[in-house]
Formats: structure tokens, sequence, C-alpha cells
């Protein structure tokens, strides 16, 4: 199965210099897991997944220690913690390292992708413009054809 026969033609876009507080509200509001990030000429320079704005939320020494997150707890901490990252451009917490594909590249590549990276979205590009997205949702429905599953497709 090839990109082209199950990409998102119209992927939700945000520039650069905008608030991490404004991409979490058009995360929210488009029900939607990611952004692909444009710089002033529409270029993509980024993604940025719920993932990401979260783990900015999470001081650095407790993303490799559990224990040490739950035992530092107080009241108000979470809250604090996003307040300090609202403000910030989406260009300071977005992936500039990203993964892109063609409408031409295979979905096997795609999905090994998404497993290696914990991916929610890759941009598609042909002949340096945006044309569309491939999130888990087409994922789903990629596996939803290989098996066969009516109402798909």
């Amino acid at each position: 199965m090839l990109i082209h026969e199950l990409y998102h033609p119209d992927p939700v876009t945000i520039r650069e210099d905008v608030s991490i507080r404004d991409a979490l509200s058009t995360i929210i509001h488009r029900k939607i897991n990611g952004l692909v990030v444009i710089d002033k000429d529409s270029k993509v320079v980024g993604v940025l997944a719920i993932q990401d704005i979260a783990g900015a939320t999470i001081p650095r020494q407790f993303k490799n220690n559990v224990q040490m997150a739950s035992a530092m707890y107080r009241r108000g901490f979470f809250t604090e913690s996003c307040e300090a990252i609202e403000n910030d451009p989406v260009s300071k917490h977005m992936r500039r390292d990203f993964v892109t594909v063609g409408l031409h590249d295979n979905i096997m590549a795609v999905t090994a992708d998404f497993l290696k990276n914990d991916l929610y979205i890759v941009p598609v590009i042909e002949k340096n413009k945006l044309v569309g997205i491939i999130t888990r949702s087409e994922i789903k429905k990629a596996l939803a054809y290989g098996m066969r599953l009516k109402g798909y497709f």
C-alpha cells in the first residue's frame, strides 16, 4: 500500500512563532494529536505532537525516573510547569528532526518509523511542498485494509 492511497490531504499547520498555549488550543479544538510546523514562508520546519508539549512540562531529572517524579510531587507543581511553557514559541518544543514521506513511499516504512520514534504525525511532501500528513488514524486504516475489515475502504 502506498501513501497516496491513504494519506490525509488537509494537514493542520501552525507557525513556529505561535505560543504553545495556542498550539494546544488548536490541537484540542481540532481533535488531533499533532501539528505540522511551518515558517513565515510556509516551509515545513518541524512537527509538534501532544507528547512534545507534555514532555516539555516534565523536568529533565524526572523524565527517566518515574519514582523521583512521584516522590517530588506537590500540589500545583504540574500547573506551574504548564504555565512555565505556555508562552514559549512552538519552535522551542517542536521536533526539528522529523520524518517526511512522499506520495509513492510505502506504508510499511512509515509504520516502522511510527513504532521506532513514537510518532503521531508525518508530513507528506511532494516537490518540496506539503501535500498532506500520515497520522496514527491512517495507520489504523491501512491495518483495517490489510485485514479486510469491512466499512473502512
